[in-house]
């Protein structure tokens, strides 16, 4: 009933949330009946329009979160392999997995065998959205969800740099638009004014970089993740263009345990090289979005 009563309450209709708990609406209808009969209190106003919380059902959203969360942490345990004592479900931005989430995986299960581990791969979006409704535990991002209940902590700064596989070409000629979020895009045009529109808009992940390198593009990208690239020649940092800080971080649940959470900030804080910043400090001056 609880997993009803939070569809319910994010949806705004009985009948959307049917939709999302896989029931009819007058089976969601009678969960909630006896939801509000055994808490003895109404938790929603309804009316031809759909269903809005009242004061004693927004006070009641925080302790049902806590319930489906010790229900499926319940399950999970219950489903592990005696070998396993704990288990934790990961989500990671698409950039961060094959220089920092792929070694930080191994990292964490060879320090913690005992700890099964579910990781995806998503968008920031979609990693929010999984945090806010508690299918996962952690994510890895740039552009982190702020709610109560959920912590944030930054991982590394870092900031977006121009970097072009072909430095002798002016920028607006060879310029490919990748999808950094719409307070990056703000900043972008409120520096640089109108930006070139090639057509082409890439939200990629790391894969961004490979396509500038292979059609000789330009574009802005985190200069972390860029370094090896650098270092190796294949793309060049414009120093004549603006910065703009762009820190990734970590989020979590607050009712994963400190201990647990350290350790995996830790593995994740000790595998990320540091990047030879003096060779490509002339890009210019950083913006804070």
């Amino acid at each position: 009933m609880a997993k009803t009563f939070l569809a319910a309450a994010t949806a705004g209709s009985f009948a959307e949330a049917a939709q999302r708990v896989n029931a009819s609406p007058s089976t969601v209808t009678e969960r909630i009946k006896q939801l509000e009969h055994q808490l003895n209190s109404q938790l929603f106003e309804r009316d031809k329009r759909g269903c809005r919380l009242t004061a004693a059902g927004r006070r009641f959203v925080v302790p049902a979160q806590n319930m489906i969360s010790a229900w499926d942490q319940g399950c999970a345990r219950v489903a592990l392999p005696p070998q396993f004592s704990e288990s934790i479900r990961v989500g990671g931005q698409h950039i961060f997995w094959p220089n920092v989430l792929v070694p930080w995986l191994q990292e964490v299960r060879n320090r913690r065998p005992d700890l099964a581990i579910r990781a995806i791969s998503a968008t920031p979006q979609r990693l929010n959205r999984d945090l806010e409704n508690d299918d996962i535990d952690l994510a890895f991002q740039y552009d982190p969800i702020r709610l109560r209940g959920l912590r944030v902590e930054e991982l590394f700064p870092d900031r977006l740099v121009l970097v072009s596989a072909q430095p002798e070409m002016h920028w607006q000629s060879n310029f490919v638009r990748i999808d950094w979020g719409g307070t990056v895009a703000t900043e972008l045009a409120a520096r640089l004014g109108e930006l070139p529109n090639p057509g082409l808009d890439l939200d990629m992940g790391p894969l961004s970089i490979d396509w500038l390198i292979a059609t000789g593009g330009c574009g802005y990208f985190p200069e972390r993740i860029a370094a090896p690239y650098i270092r190796n020649g294949q793309v060049s940092v414009l120093t004549d263009m603006p910065a703009i800080e762009f820190s990734s971080y970590v989020c979590w649940r607050g009712n994963l345990s400190e201990s647990l959470v350290g350790l995996l900030i830790d593995v994740a804080k000790s595998l990320i090289s540091e990047v030879d910043l003096g060779m490509i400090s002339g890009a210019g001056d950083p913006v804070t979005p």
